[in-house]
């Protein structure tokens, strides 16, 4: 063998792994890795000082200029040219240029328009034209064509997008269709028959229509959209369909496609083919289940271009149809597209706010098509749901047997033999609002389809499970918006008389299509699924008209990420794969299941105006990825909670914080936190929580009734008659399933239904579930998860090893009206209930839960449920706190009950109560027998009462006092021991409601309390007030507790340190010793008892001469804010004795911190008001609807008695009451009173956090909130608590650095709210809060931004919700009250309004910015001007004021904070007094009657008003205020703030 030179043995490279030379490997080397350096992207090898460049120039990322993706510059080029989304592409039909993101939506239009074939003259869809030209023979009267015939009409083709020219033959084509087009166009004018008036791009002609029942009508189509009227009948028609509705019904009789003259029934009444519906009911009995086809009364074209005509049919109500028709206005449209392959519709419903517009109740309404019988017979709606479906005629006697109920039918004789022995039942064809999307029908002679597409399920009730009818044999599809089934009647939407409501319904587009011939008609499906992904793609339309249909612009998007915390499934938080996430109208947790309409009126007591828009009878849903990422778009504006519920887990989820959508709002909610009922780990279930009892057994159906399409399929369920299985399953004894060893997919059946008897009654079952327990832990608590997915006029008893225990465990009462048994669903409504199992109902070993329905009239009543069973979750131990307090007197607490009263002693004092009214007969203290007023009648001595108020209709005649009131003492109609031991005694009086005595008695259920407790110097008295479901309305005025005491002993009253004075006598307001002023409750005092208490001679600067001085007393001067309302009484000198009412929380009082109320006054009388209108007018009263459900804890209060050594001075009983009013509030809330209502401090919750201020045109950083008051109330708007009465509110104050602590919380739901000193408005923290026991919720820094467009010109005023820094004048000398003069309240002067008069007694209040002192030249109210007896004429104010330049075209801001307003209406006018319209006019509005009642502040309001630079004038301006009414001299307005910013691109 030769030997191999060394040129031919190679070695590998180490460094560039080159194949090299085996003699230069080590030449080669040293150079390769001294010069050359391997890529590392493409391993290329490339000299080292070249590497950055190479890679800069090949590999740098880059981004591309068309989508900004970014990618390695050597794949930008294939990118553009190949898979870039926005590179242009051109369509294959109309070779426009458009980018490739967009070209299928493009095509998906564009191939459905239609072209003229030379050869059979017919009009083909561009996206068949291929295939139709291979196949096409030129035979115009090919019956088999799938693309319609059509009549050109006699007109000129009108201005529009041109079509695209044919591929081939172009100019022999144009020259062949113009020759064509005019030939019809003359023989039409010689066949002339009956002329019609058509519509086309706004131009009318005359259209001969000589065979104008055919569906094509001649040669040409026309390029766009036209609408045109024959006889009674209004036809849309764009060249593919031509639909033809009722005028002015606006039933659509007729749908012409593919040959077919009319796709509806022909043979039914035109009122019968194509229909919107609704089912509906008088809610005062009159009509009920009235079935109305709508029929509208007037037409009109909302919209008319060649793209588009939208057609309305509208039908207005008034009363004179009241009975007859649905009271509603009503108005369907119907909208053709260019290029559309079928229409849309949709309809406008609207109750009008009214009390003319009745109540009633809309138990369903759709859109119905009812399609030819002979021509449609094969059904589609799902892919696997499908098929030839029996005919009409089946169903009627001799061919179907009616079977349970009318909709179900055995085909014993069906025209189709290989039908019979089939059931027919059109709820076997129901869906789940999630996937009923597209439905409808296939006819295969010649092959078209008829779909029904719904876009969005935003309109439909009941939320994404909610299921509803679909397509069903007639042939008929439906498209249904509210209806009952599967739910019952809480899917009803019910309307109050004059509720206002609106919804738009729709639209859905019903879509028609066709194949060529010798296609499988089957293919119909494929494509309708295709067209409604487009339709859903396209969702919400750009094209509806309707301005109350939102565009996607209009609407706002939220997104989040959700998670599932369970501790005993993972020590994380788990992804909610899959959750269902939707937003609704605010509710309770799972409420969206059951909405079907948001209660206007549940809104209407708190608000003064209600914005409709914001109230959304809409629900949007979307589903979270495996990440638990979820995004909500396209969402009506409007407010809602965002709900969830997650595959796996038990329960409802909602989202605490209110969400309010906004036109072009994107809402990131972030990561939230569900976590589902769960009190200890799993011991065992049954079943997976999904909502459904798909997983349970569903059994084969009785072989006499079967439905083929659902053997062997997924929804086996449905096949009709299961329920009666279970008899033959179970024919003597019922289910048992025993943990461990049974399967629930084979051994737990669907449904726990009745079982039917020989005598076909039926009785109801007990089912069992037996485990076994290892151990039972003591004093343990267990808990039974019971989540139901359907229930039908059913009751679930639970009862755990006894079955015949009288009592059950736990009984739902009668629930569920969905009736998805007998309808075939395996869900409807979901319920859900957790049942405490005690520790020692178990047994450890084998024990048994009873599961018992009784309800037995019906095979339909039952449950289909899933069981879950949680271990033993906590342990309840006993904490006995030993307590050594000191004594005083002798000790013992004593309860003595007699035929007619009680007594109730501690040793300190004595308190005697009537039994059982429970009213307060006599407190004996300190050597006093009674300090209550003897010679009272026993309903006037210590009592707790309650007003009634009847509205009335005459204002003008309320001016003052707006309202009637009947009083009423609550005396308790049974009486019993609720505590009674050793250290406390509590009675309970208590007076249910009794319909009997209505007008007589505020309809309330009312439990009075009285506590003592030992060695405490005082009694407790707290009441809970109810209103129930069956209760009748009423608005309740007042409630509060009133104790008259001695008059010959009480003589000195302290409200606070700087008011409090010895006080006239009673006697001393009678006729001849007091004279009635302007309302009864002041009196000047004439002739007083004390003659200390009439008049001096003063001398004041107003008055030239001196002027004998009266004396006025007035309860109203002794109100106090709710926030300083905390200690009040009386003193008697002889014995030294305190009578004092300690109130140490505000949380159950009305109308926030600022709200004022009686406290003490001449009788002598003290008062704890709990709730009034005083200083608030009519928005403060507590108004109750018939059955609304509600209930309060109004207390405890304490009644406080002290005493001092003789010869110490009794006024020191005053600081006493003090100090012990602070150990009272820091005791509270009381840990001792018994009722469950009232929650102690471990059941509440604390909120802290810190507030800031941001206002740059004060400050550029944020300041500490200093002295805020924050508090939480109720939700509502910003600054509505207080306008709030029914529940409960929370407040404190900040300290310098802004930082508040709220404690002991009661459990709910809140908001947050605050208001600054020194700055307007109000903030809301817009983050809900849930209180629940023992929670602490830091809410951090919070930063409220005061209203402020620009910096301040000028301002009058300090924002502090008074008017107390103006001008108060010195009273008249006639009626002074020594008490006020030199005082911080000099305001609580009686008559100072008609002082305004003195001061200006011709002219108004001038001021002049920069000149006037606000402190002197700024009177406190501007009020009415006496100008007669009882006559008077309103006032207007002038602000002058120099502006040196002006912002050309900007927009002053006016800003008018009123601290008080009653039955007052002010304007506006810059620069000319008598303009009319005034700038700005809030309308009449207040009612708080602060000024009467010498408050210097009622309920706030703020207004800004914009003033545009064209009514202001360099140099001098003036603002005219001017408060119109005049009717009484109470009438006027309490100014806080007045401030003028300039417009805000001003910097300074």
């Amino acid at each position: 063998m030769a030997g191999v030179s060394d040129d031919h043995v190679t070695s590998v490279c180490g460094h560039c792994d080159r194949a090299i030379p085996a003699s230069n490997i080590d030449l080669h080397f040293a150079h390769c890795s001294r010069n050359l350096e391997k890529c590392k992207v493409c391993d290329d090898m490339i000299p080292r000082k070249h590497a950055e460049e190479h890679f800069l120039s090949t590999h740098a990322p880059v981004s591309c200029s068309l989508c900004s993706e970014t990618m390695d510059r050597d794949s930008l080029d294939v990118h553009k040219g190949e898979n870039c989304p926005k590179r242009i592409v051109t369509c294959e039909y109309c070779e426009f240029p458009l980018p490739a993101i967009d070209l299928l939506e493009h095509q998906e239009v564009c191939g459905n328009r239609t072209e003229l074939c030379y050869m059979c003259h017919k009009y083909i869809r561009l996206r068949e034209m291929h295939n139709h030209e291979s196949r096409c023979t030129g035979d115009v009267s090919n019956a088999a064509e799938s693309s319609r015939n059509v009549r050109a009409p006699d007109r000129e083709r009108g201005a529009g997008a041109p079509r695209r020219q044919p591929r081939e033959f172009s100019l022999r084509r144009l020259l062949f269709t113009i020759a064509v087009t005019g030939i019809a166009v003359l023989l039409d004018g010689l066949m002339l028959v009956a002329p019609v008036w058509i519509f086309v791009s706004n131009e009318r002609v005359i259209v001969p229509f000589g065979t104008s029942e055919a569906c094509g009508v001649g040669v040409m189509s026309p390029i766009g959209c036209r609408w045109y009227i024959q006889d009674n009948h209004v036809v849309l028609d764009n060249g593919i369909l031509r639909v033809t509705l009722s005028n002015p019904d606006g039933i659509v009789t007729g749908v012409c496609y593919n040959d077919i003259d009319n796709m509806l029934e022909v043979l039914n009444d035109e009122s019968n083919r194509g229909y919107w519906d609704v089912v509906w009911n008088a809610l005062d009995g009159s009509r009920a289940g009235v079935f109305e086809v709508i029929k509208a009364t007037t037409f009109n074209v909302i919209k008319e271009t060649e793209e588009q005509v939208e057609v309305s049919f509208s039908r207005p109500w008034d009363p004179s149809m009241q009975g007859k028709l649905i009271p509603l206005n009503i108005d369907k449209r119907f909208v053709m597209l260019r290029g559309s392959s079928g229409f849309y519709t949709y309809a406008i419903y609207e109750h009008v706010g009214s009390p003319e517009w009745p109540a009633f109740s809309l138990g369903e309404t759709r859109i119905a098509f009812k399609l030819r019988k002979e021509k449609f017979h094969y059904m589609a709606i799902a892919d696997n749901r499908r098929r030839f479906m029996p005919l009409p005629d089946d169903r009627l006697p001799n061919r179907g047997q009616p079977l349970a109920y009318p909709e179900a039918v055995l085909l014993i004789n069906p025209v189709e033999p290989e039908l019979k022995g089939e059931v027919d039942d059109k709820y076997q064809y129901s869906c789940d609002n999630k996937d009923l999307k597209v439905h409808g029908w296939i006819s295969m002679d010649p092959p078209a389809g008829f779909w029904q597409i719904t876009p969005s399920d935003e309109f439909r009730s009941g939320g994404p499970l909610k299921q509803n009818l679909t397509s069903h044999v007639g042939p008929t599809t439906l498209a249904v918006f509210v209806s009952g089934h599967y739910a019952g009647d809480d899917l009803n939407p019910k309307f109050d008389q004059g509720e206002p409501w609106k919804k738009v319904f729709g639209p859905v587009f019903i879509y028609v299509n066709s194949v060529m011939d010798g296609q499988d008609p089957l293919s119909l499906w494929e494509d309708a699924k295709r067209q409604m992904s487009v339709e859903v793609q396209s969702w919400p339309y750009n094209f509806p008209a309707s301005e109350d249909f939102q565009k996607a612009d209009q609407r706002g998007s939220v997104s989040g990420k959700l998670f599932v915390a369970d501790r005993y499934v993972s020590s994380d938080n788990i992804p909610a794969n899959g959750a269902y996430v939707g937003l609704a109208p605010p509710g309770d947790a799972g409420s969206w299941q059951r909405e079907c309409k948001v209660s206007f009126f549940s809104f209407f007591f708190s608000q003064i105006s209600i914005n409709l828009a914001r109230f959304q009878d809409y629900q949007f849903w979307a589903r979270a990825d495996e990440t638990g990422y979820f995004s909500i778009n396209n969402v009506r504006t409007g407010n809602y909670n965002l709900y969830a519920w997650v595959p796996g887990f038990i329960g409802d989820y909602k989202n605490e914080t209110p969400i309010t959508i906004t036109s072009g709002g994107q809402i990131d909610v972030g990561e939230i936190v569900y976590q589902p009922p769960r009190d200890g780990p799993t011991l065992w279930e049954i079943g997976i929580p999904d909502r459904t009892a798909a997983e349970f057994y569903a059994p084969d159906p009785d072989p006499k009734y079967v439905n083929r399409l659902f053997i062997n399929h997924p929804d086996r369920f449905r096949q009709y008659g299961l329920w009666d299985r279970y008899s033959e399953l179970y024919p003597n004894e019922d289910l048992v399933y025993t943990v461990g060893k049974s399967d629930y997919t084979k051994d737990w059946f669907f449904a726990q239904v009745n079982r039917k008897k020989p005598d076909n009654s039926y009785q109801g079952t007990t089912w069992q579930i037996r485990f076994a327990l290892d151990t039972v832990i003591p004093n343990g608590i267990y808990k039974l998860r019971v989540a139901i997915a359907s229930a039908s006029l059913a009751e679930l008893q639970v009862r755990v090893n006894n079955p015949k225990a009288n009592r059950p465990l736990f009984s739902s009462g009668l629930i569920g009206r969905d009736n998805s048994i007998a309808r075939h669903g395996i869900h409807g409504l979901y319920w859900l209930y957790s049942v405490d199992i005690q520790s020692g109902a178990l047994v450890q070993g084998d024990n048994t839960i009873f599961f018992t329905q009784p309800r037995n009239q019906s095979p339909f009543q039952g449950l289909i449920c899933f069981v879950k069973q949680p271990a033993a979750i906590y342990i309840i131990l006993s904490l006995w706190l030993l307590r050594l307090d000191k004594m005083s007197g002798n000790g013992d607490l004593e309860l003595r009950i007699h035929e007619h009263h009680i007594v109730i002693d501690n040793g300190i004092l004595k308190l005697t109560l009537s039994k059982p009214g429970g009213l307060i007969r006599a407190i004996r203290y300190n050597g006093i027998d009674n300090l209550l007023e003897l010679r009272n009648e026993e309903l006037n001595g210590g009592i707790l009462t309650c007003q009634k108020v009847h509205l009335q209709s005459n204002r003008f005649a309320a001016i003052l006092f707006s309202h009637a009131v009947d009083v009423f003492w609550i005396q308790g109609k049974h009486f019993s021991v609720v505590v009674e031991n050793e250290n406390q005694v509590e009675l309970s009086f208590t007076r249910p409601w009794d319909p009997s005595v209505q007008g007589k008695q505020s309809p309330l259920s009312i439990d009075r309390r009285f506590v003592m407790l030992r060695d405490h110097p005082g009694f407790y008295s707290y009441a809970i007030f109810e209103h129930a479901e069956d209760f009748p309305g009423f608005n309740l005025n007042t409630a509060r507790i009133a104790f008259m005491l001695r008059k010959d002993k009480f003589h000195y009253m302290a409200v606070a340190d700087n008011r409090q004075r010895y006080m006239p006598r009673p006697e001393d307001r009678l006729p001849g010793r007091g004279q009635n002023l302007s309302y009864p409750e002041a009196v000047l005092l004439v002739d007083p008892v004390e003659p200390e208490f009439k008049g001096e001679v003063q001398s004041n600067s107003l008055f030239l001469k001196k002027t004998s001085e009266g004396y006025v007393d007035d309860k109203y001067q002794y109100t106090l804010e709710n926030k300083d309302n905390k200690v009040h009484g009386w003193i008697c000198f002889d014995p030294p004795v305190g009578f004092w009412q300690i109130t140490p929380s505000n949380e159950f009082r009305n109308g926030g911190p600022f709200k004022q109320d009686l406290t003490s006054h001449v009788n002598p009388t003290t008062l704890a008001i709990f709730g009034t209108s005083h200083y608030a007018g009519v928005d403060l009263l507590l108004k109750f609807k018939d059955g609304e459900v509600w209930k309060k804890v109004f207390g405890p209060v304490f009644i406080y008695l002290n005493s001092v050594p003789e010869g110490e001075d009794p006024i020191s009983l005053w600081n006493d009451a003090k100090e012990q009013m602070k150990k009272e509030v820091e005791a509270w809330p009381y840990d001792f009173p018994a009722s469950e209502d009232f929650p102690k401090s471990h059941q509440r919750g604390e909120v802290r956090g810190k507030l800031l201020v941001y206002d740059r045109y004060i400050n550029e950083d944020k300041v500490p909130a200093r002295a805020a008051y924050v508090g939480v109330a109720p939700q509502g708007d910003t600054g509505s608590w207080q306008r709030e009465s029914k529940r409960y509110q929370f407040w404190t104050t900040t300290d310098e650095k802004g930082y508040f602590s709220i404690p002991n919380i009661r459990a709910g739901d809140y908001n947050l709210y605050a208001w600054v000193p020194k700055f307007i408005g109000d903030y809301k923290y817009e983050v809900a809060l849930n209180i629940t026991p023992g929670s602490f919720i830091d809410v951090g820094e919070l930063t409220f931004e005061p209203l402020r467009d620009g910096p301040t010109l000028w301002e009058i005023g300090i924002p502090n919700r008074t008017a107390a820094e103006f001008y108060v004048p010195d009273p008249n000398p006639m009626y002074i009250n020594k008490l006020y003069v030199n005082h911080p309240d000099r305001f609580r002067q009686y008559g100072l309004w008609e002082r305004y008069a003195d001061l200006y007694p011709d002219k108004d209040l001038v001021y002049t910015v920069g000149v006037s002192d606000y402190t002197k030249d700024w009177f406190y109210a501007q009020v009415t001007r006496k100008i007669g007896d009882n006559e008077y004429t309103g006032t207007t104010w002038q602000i002058k004021f120099s502006i040196d330049w002006l912002i050309e075209g900007g927009i002053y801001k006016l800003r008018l904070a009123l601290a008080s307003v009653h039955n007052s209406n002010l304007q506006v006018r810059v620069n000319d007094a008598s303009a009319n319209p005034p700038l700005f006019s809030t309308g009449e509005i207040g009612g708080d009657n602060a000024i009467a009642r010498h408050g210097i502040r009622g309920i706030y309001w703020l207004f800004s008003v914009d003033i545009p630079a064209v009514q202001l004038i360099p140099g001098e301006n003036t603002i005219y205020l001017t408060q119109t009414k005049s009717e009484s001299p109470f009438q006027g307005i309490m100014y806080d703030y007045i401030r003028l910013e300039g417009p805000y691109h001003i910097d300074s």
